[in-house]
């Protein structure tokens, strides 16, 4: 009972996992479609095109990232992670969520 129990948590975690990753993925890719369809119709405003490509950058970066992480959880299922700490500037992260 307590391995059935047991068993039917993990699955639900999972499910629940995939659910939140799915959506997140969905979020950046939004944004790179639009973004693309967007400097496709103002293809002659180089300063839109700019803040466009900016944008749809920005989104490449974190859906790459959204991906690592999901590689690093088979990792740490299999217990083979390394933890790596580096120092970010929050200003940036902020302002880099702000524009997906």
């Amino acid at each position: 009972m307590d391995a059935l129990a047991a068993a039917k948590h993990a699955n639900n975690a999972k499910t629940q996992f995939l659910n939140n990753m799915s959506h997140d993925i969905r979020t950046p890719m939004n944004a790179i479609i639009g973004f693309t369809a967007l400097a496709a119709g103002h293809i002659d405003e180089p300063e839109k095109i700019k803040d466009y490509l900016k944008k749809i950058t920005t989104s490449c970066k974190y859906l790459l990232s959204l991906i690592n992480d999901v590689l690093d959880m088979s990792r740490i299922e299999s217990g083979r992670v390394k933890i790596d700490e580096k120092e970010v500037h929050l200003p940036d992260v902020f302002h880099d969520l702000r524009a997906i």
